[in-house]
């Protein structure tokens, strides 16, 4: 199913791009207001318009998808089909141990820096998992590791939801940190169906849609920080749903033909 993989995950780069150039014109509006909530603004309506439409044609998309078996074991449904598979799997590991040591290098103006600092622990932590998990991605041995790094993953995306938050609640422009909040809860909840499969409770098709669409949201919000810890945050955990989005869609198989039913006195 390599052609619908590539369908699929070109689809959510391209509108990820979009939505990228749209929320730095939206953050540029922002800048040059008065007091940031332009909500009536053509670019703002445009950016909530995009994510509507995202969610609903990564909707059809899978819709579409459910004619194929989707496999159970984790060995079957993430293991990549090419020989840079693993080379792979390890880039979204290092940008989110970049985004970790910039965190705690510089947590940036921000209120709660000593909160900062501990999301940086877990940004760590969660690079730390996503390496685990890559590296037993394709071993039926390895189900204690990719559990362990899994449960780290989804640590991390909660406290960096909780430290979002935190920042959302003292920031008076609506339209940027909305955005931001939702990015987040989808880039967790990406994270947690893609988890299933490494607790025996996949569901493949929450988990491609929510894959899809919380990379959607976090590379578009990628542009939206001054500090490059968050930015490259987004960035990480974008390319590491996307990764898995597209594997999982590129396993999936042709479902066998139901036998006929034979005819009387066969």
């Amino acid at each position: 199913m390599r052609s619908e993989a590539y369908r699929l995950s070109g689809f959510t780069l391209v509108i990820s791009a979009l939505g990228f150039l749209l929320r730095w014109l939206q953050d540029m509006r922002i800048q040059n207001g008065v007091t940031g909530l332009e909500v009536g603004s053509p670019v703002s309506l445009l950016v909530g318009l995009v994510i509507v439409l995202t969610a609903g044609i990564l909707l059809v998309f899978v819709l579409h998808l459910r004619q194929f078996d989707a496999p159970s074991k984790p060995e079957e449904a993430l293991a990549g089909q090419t020989p840079f598979y693993g080379v792979v799997n390890m880039v979204p590991a290092l940008v989110l141990a970049v985004a970790g040591v910039l965190r705690l290098v510089h947590p940036g103006d921000v209120l709660w820096p000593g909160l900062h600092k501990v999301c940086g622990v877990a940004t760590l932590v969660g690079a730390f998992g996503s390496a685990v998990v890559g590296v037993n991605i394709a071993k039926p041995e390895g189900a204690s590791a990719r559990r362990k790094g899994a449960f780290m993953m989804m640590a991390f995306a909660m406290l960096w939801l909780v430290t979002g938050y935190r920042d959302a609640a003292t920031d008076p422009v609506a339209w940027r940190y909305g955005v931001e909040i939702i990015a987040q809860c989808a880039g967790l909840l990406g994270i947690f169906y893609a988890s299933g499969y490494f607790f025996n409770a996949p569901h493949p098709w929450w988990a491609v849609f929510m894959c899809n669409f919380g990379a959607f949201l976090c590379i578009m919000c990628a542009i939206d920080q001054n500090s490059l810890a968050q930015s490259a945050t987004y960035a990480g955990v974008g390319m590491q749903l996307l990764i898995w989005a597209f594997v999982v869609v590129e396993d999936l198989k042709t479902k066998p033909l139901t036998p006929e039913t034979p005819a009387a006195g066969e």
